[in-house]
């Protein structure tokens, strides 16, 4: 009861007052039509399927593409208003325009002088591909030793520019502030046409394909609480109870069957350097997350009590909410292994994660905005130096690449920064961080030479 949990239902007068507050950003004297889709978006998300206040949120948005010169996002928002029961002469009008405005702008690009679109060149690996890993180049080694247990190494010298690494994450979460802006399944950018999900007021798509693919692959097990995990917990929480539905999807949504091959997983033999990924199934994919570090033996008892009454909270949430409740009911080995991955998981997402950015140029400002979290297996095993001498850059599809921007000798250790480089932070601000983010105290060379 003090957390205030409660269940996300649809609320046509919040999408009312959603929807007149995005009226006002875009009246004549504001025009601010950002802000205005970003409203008029959730009150989308919040309205009732069929309901007078979706379709005129979708007329609304109709109104403003048209304003911004989107045609055809238009006609799109025309078709979804209409499909949600709108009618009016005042829509009919509005298309005959933009279909005008529309046949015009094709008329003058056929006219006009063809002009070349921008050509826009994706990094690929400055090396040979592994043969077992054809996202890492074949230089890379995982090794293993006492002072940095699981690390990565070059068997070649790599210069300042090379890419190393390409890698697809195997689960995001979209961030908060983009989340009526951009899709929940593939991140897209998309403010002008998302669709809702029919069973809660927090997921958006891009397309009815989108949509699906996130429903069979771990929305129907998070949907049901995803409001209270965003007001009650971070994005930790949110990534861990995605990757425990992904498990459970990938093992066709049987939890027991997910019991039964973690119950036979030798996990020391679970290497995702030396796996082939060529013939890689969804599960042995998931065994490569599986086994990323907890740091769990490291941390203070404090934290780890913190860790279990979060875990206690997603996992009633879980049993309550969705469809695994009756059968965790009916097998209490199932229920108990839930409990125990919600708690693993927690801790994996808390020292692998990685953020997803784009970058957001202001008048006399470069800033990367981060837009969604994700935990690449591959990635995570590169440790940290906050003087680190690669660095990773998000790609349009929500790749990474890892990039090389100091020399690296051969046989020398790939160092990433785990947010926390000495350039923007201070050497007793970085140690404090990493202390209690990751449960190390940092040796790097900027922190044993104070670097400034």
């Amino acid at each position: 009861e003090q957390l205030n949990l409660r269940n996300d239902v649809k609320d046509n007068a919040k999408a009312a007052q959603l929807r007149s507050q995005g009226n006002k950003m875009f009246h004549p004297n504001v025009k601010r039509y950002i802000e205005a889709i970003k409203l008029y978006n959730e009150s989308i998300a919040f309205s009732e399927k069929g309901s007078t206040e979706r379709s005129l949120a979708y007329a609304n948005r109709s109104t403003i593409c048209l304003k911004m010169h989107r045609f055809e996002d238009c006609l799109e928002n025309i078709r979804l208003a209409r499909e949600s029961n709108y009618s009016g002469e005042k829509l009919n009008q509005r298309e005959k325009e933009v279909k005008n405005a529309l046949a015009k702008a094709r008329n003058k690009n056929a006219s006009s002088s063809k002009v070349s679109p921008d050509v826009v060149e994706e990094p690929e690996l400055s090396y040979p591909v592994k043969k077992n890993a054809p996202q890492v180049a074949n230089c890379l080694e995982l090794r293993k030793n006492e002072e940095y247990g699981r690390h990565v190494v070059t068997t070649r010298k790599l210069k300042v520019g090379d890419v190393v690494m390409i890698e697809r994450p195997f689960v995001t979460v979209l961030k908060d502030s983009f989340r009526y802006v951009r899709c929940d399944f593939c991140h897209g950018e998309r403010p002008f046409t998302l669709i809702p999900c029919e069973g809660c007021t927090m997921a958006m798509y891009c397309s009815e394909e989108c949509l699906s693919k996130a429903y069979n692959k771990y929305h129907r097990y998070e949907c049901g609480l995803l409001r209270d995990m965003w007001e009650v917990f971070e994005e930790v929480s949110l990534i861990d109870i995605r990757m425990i539905a992904i498990a459970i999807t990938t093992f066709d949504n049987n939890p027991e069957a997910l019991k039964d091959h973690l119950d036979a997983l030798d996990e020391s033999n679970v290497n995702g350097f030396t796996m082939d990924w060529n013939k890689a199934t969804q599960q042995d994919i998931f065994n490569t997350v599986h086994v990323l570090t907890t740091n769990q033996e490291r941390r203070d008892s404090f934290f780890v009590a913190f860790y279990i009454f979060n875990a206690t909270i997603l996992h009633t949430l879980v049993l309550e909410r969705t469809e695994l409740g009756p059968v965790c009911e009916a097998n209490p080995a199932t229920n108990k292994i839930l409990l125990d991955l919600i708690l693993r998981y927690e801790q994996i997402v808390e020292c692998n994660s990685k953020l997803l950015s784009f970058n957001a140029y202001k008048v006399k400002e470069y800033v990367a905005e981060s837009f969604a979290v994700g935990c690449y297996p591959l990635i995570s095993m590169l440790n940290h130096s906050c003087a680190p001498n690669v660095q990773r850059i998000t790609l349009p599809d929500g790749r990474c690449a890892v990039f090389v921007i100091r020399p690296v000798l051969e046989g020398s250790q790939l160092f990433d920064s785990y947010e926390a480089d000495h350039i923007l932070n201070k050497r007793a601000m970085r140690q404090s961080m990493l202390s209690f983010m990751y449960s190390f105290r940092c040796t790097c060379e900027a922190c044993t030479f104070n670097y400034p």
